[in-house]
């Protein structure tokens, strides 16, 4: 019986779940061929896809290596991102638009690989352990999530509004619009019927 083979890393959420707390970077590197360096006597380096992943909040917990097809697939909306010539793919509130961050808190998270809300959010207890202050910051960044979830209904339902009180105002300019060329046709045809009883 033929078994059907399937990469599992792609089906694994406890893996997709702990990547949230990674940063990644893919960038292009020169790299040693030891192969041809030898063959050739001389050190002969290749441009190679280069992969950076850190611990978000853990400044000594960083790998560097090549990129894999483990890598690539494990890492894929990334990937495809630089793959496209895209630095970096940003998804959620910018730590920068967040009213509860000064420009300075929002530089020094940067440092420490946090650029969004919701990665504040789920950065994990240990790496809070190792940065004052940051277990304050990641219950401030839940507690902000939770309220813009209940918030979401509300703005929803505002933006509708505005989108049928704009609707409202090109109906009713519509509306003036036919009013006027109705005017004017009723004045041609009388118009017309004055001059035809003239003629008689």
């Amino acid at each position: 019986m033929e078994t059907l083979e399937y990469d599992h890393t792609v089906f694994n959420p406890q893996q997709q779940e702990a990547d949230k707390a990674l940063a990644v970077r893919f960038f292009r590197a020169p790299q040693k061929d030891e192969g041809k360096s030898s063959h050739e006597g001389r050190p002969i380096f290749v441009d190679t896809d280069m992969i950076e992943i850190r611990v978000r909040g853990d400044r000594n917990n960083i790998v560097i290596k090549p990129v894999t097809n483990e890598i690539k697939t494990r890492f894929r909306g990334a990937w495809e991102a630089y793959s496209k010539g895209q630095n970096s793919t940003l998804e959620g509130t910018p730590l920068a638009e967040w009213p509860s961050m000064s420009a300075s808190m929002v530089e020094e998270l940067k440092y420490l690989g946090f650029s969004t809300v919701e990665q504040l959010a789920q950065a994990s207890d240990s790496v809070c352990g190792k940065v004052p202050g940051l277990t304050a910051m990641k219950q401030k960044a839940k507690v902000f999530m939770e309220f813009s979830k209940g918030a979401a209904p509300l703005e929803q339902l505002q933006a509708r509004m505005t989108e049928l009180e704009s609707q409202r105002e090109v109906d009713e300019r519509t509306k003036g619009d036919l009013s006027e060329k109705l005017e004017e046709l009723t004045a041609k045809y009388n118009k017309l019927l004055e001059q035809v009883a003239t003629k008689k």
